[in-house]
């Protein structure tokens, strides 16, 4: 049998408490400036609406939360340990895929990661979550009908013996909670901002070899121009000293010629 619990709402009106979380939707959905929040006693709950501190839960409670942001593709998640109001662990990171249900992706699997840590070490907990399905799906309160929701429910199925759910309100200053949502904002930002050095990488080492090969081309551009040119000097220069060479032999006296010129004394007679 569940355990019973008390969902104090607080509103301009003053506060109340109810006993199914059906009845707290019912007052706090879509109506601004309501705040609520479960416990496991009513004492808890009438201390949090009358502004007394509520007495510190005891034993372990694993706070879980996921996050999305439209600049990157994928969800973060996160889940922090705390055992007697005092953290035992954390840990966080981002799907390996791309999210098909934005922040939901995330929430889901920081709730399978808690539950894996549990197994690990071998211990029970409370899992206290914000977003509704991540109990609702694992204890099949709701069917799974999206790929993530399936996978969620295949995926804890093993682990879920060791758990209890205990939803809490976002952002009502549940520290614990707090702490773990900043924690999933920042697993997206990290992922975000190294997959964007991962891209800069390597439109950077593109664009090196995009240069490297325009100038190889170039080289080799440059190196047929300096040989094509080189071939014609040399074929001009073949062609030159044929043609002194014949001119020479057209001009060349014969030996009694030379004899004449000699006789003559003039040594350039017959060169003109």
């Amino acid at each position: 049998m569940p355990k019973q619990k008390f969902y104090a709402i607080k509103s301009t009106d003053g506060g109340k408490i109810v006993t199914t979380w059906d009845e707290c939707e019912k007052l706090t959905h879509g109506v601004k400036g309501v705040l609520f929040k479960s416990f496991s006693t009513e004492a808890e709950a009438k201390a949090w609406i009358e502004g007394v501190s509520a007495p510190t839960p005891k034993g372990l409670r694993i706070y879980v939360d996921g996050s999305f942001t439209p600049t990157f593709d994928k969800a973060g998640w996160a889940f922090v340990v705390v055992e007697n109001d005092v953290e035992v662990a954390r840990l966080s990171g981002h799907t390996s895929f791309p999210a098909e249900s934005r922040n939901i992706d995330g929430e889901v699997m920081a709730s399978y990661q808690a539950m894996k840590w549990l197994e690990e070490h071998d211990k029970t907990a409370v899992i206290c979550h914000d977003y509704e399905g991540v109990a609702r799906w694992a204890k099949g309160e709701w069917q799974a009908k999206s790929s993530i929701a399936k996978q969620y429910v295949a995926a804890s199925k093993p682990y879920v013996h060791r758990v209890t759910f205990e939803k809490v309100a976002a952002h009502t200053g549940v520290k614990w909670n707090e702490l773990v949502d900043k924690l999933a904002k920042d697993a997206i930002a990290k992922a975000k901002q190294l997959a964007d050095a991962d891209k800069f990488t390597e439109s950077a080492s593109a664009e090196e070899l995009e240069t490297a090969i325009q100038e190889i081309a170039v080289e080799k551009t440059q190196t047929k121009k300096s040989a094509a040119k080189k071939g014609c000097v040399k074929k001009e220069a073949s062609a030159n000293a044929t043609a002194s060479k014949e001119l020479r032999a057209e001009k060349k006296p014969s030996k009694k010629a030379a004899k004449d010129f000699t006789a003559s004394g003039d040594l350039f007679a017959g060169l003109d």
